[in-house]
């Protein structure tokens, strides 16, 4: 069985995946849904860009805690991505090359699987900045004015999608559930706007789910840059080619 801590780290990778986020009655102040449909406006020119992530994982009563970290680059022109991420120890791939994603499998570490992935007609949807923005787009939202992240001055957006769309994702994606029997408790989403250009800054999403009388909370951080740059992404022979289809077995 999966370390509850390790596996709701894990599961944040479906709260990104812009999945649906319908809440009762979402709450939604006007100068967010501003920004927010700037921020979306202007990251459909977005050619390419690099991001940096964090991970933290605990819980509540065995006290485990896990870190992670990794790192993913991004072209839009060429409709490639690539990123690593390490999370208990445990390095994990991906890359997407068009509709195709190769993904290092989590039960040996060594082998690919290949799946083809969705997101309608708008490519940036299988992107980090576009699920993150996309999540923003139904569910509450708030205008929390501007701060200062990384020297830059931000406009910080917050977001409380409905905690049903994580498990929702989790069983439409065919993945494990989290932990026993799943019970999301809450999901929020932290988004600092440039104040000037309305791209993403940074970001933090925090999950908090139960279950088999644990309580895990994890949150992702995450730090875009390189906006424009010079960015190469190519996906390694081997892993073309050996890369099972449908997926990895067991994940």
């Amino acid at each position: 069985m999966r370390r509850p801590a390790l596996h709701v780290a894990l599961a944040l990778s479906l709260v990104l995946a812009g999945c649906s986020v319908f809440g009762d009655e979402p709450v939604r102040e006007e100068r967010a849904i501003e920004r927010l449909d700037a921020a979306r406006e202007r990251a459909e020119t977005v050619e390419s860009y690099r991001y940096e992530v964090d991970i933290d994982a605990s819980t509540t009563a065995s006290g485990e805690r896990i870190d992670g970290s990794g790192s993913g680059r991004v072209n839009v022109t060429t409709r490639r991505q690539a990123a690593n991420v390490t999370v208990g120890g445990s390095v994990a791939g991906s890359y997407v090359d068009d509709r195709t994603a190769f993904e290092q499998c989590r039960t040996d570490g060594l082998s690919w699987g290949k799946e083809n992935v969705s997101a309608g007609g708008n490519w940036t949807e299988l992107t980090p900045l576009g699920r993150q923005l996309s999540v923003l787009s139904t569910g509450d939202l708030y205008y929390n004015g501007t701060e200062t992240v990384d020297g830059r001055r931000t406009v910080h957006l917050s977001s409380h999608p409905s905690p049903s769309a994580l498990e929702e994702s989790d069983a439409g994606a065919g993945n494990r559930p989290v932990f026993g029997s799943p019970g999301v408790d809450s999901v929020t989403v932290d988004i600092w706007l440039d104040e000037t250009t309305n791209l993403p800054v940074r970001s933090r999403v925090t999950v908090r789910v139960s279950g088999d009388g644990e309580t895990a909370t994890a949150t992702l951080t995450t730090r875009f840059r390189d906006y424009g740059d010079r960015v190469e992404v190519t996906i390694p022979d081997d892993v073309r080619s050996d890369a099972m289809e449908l997926g990895c077995p067991g994940d």
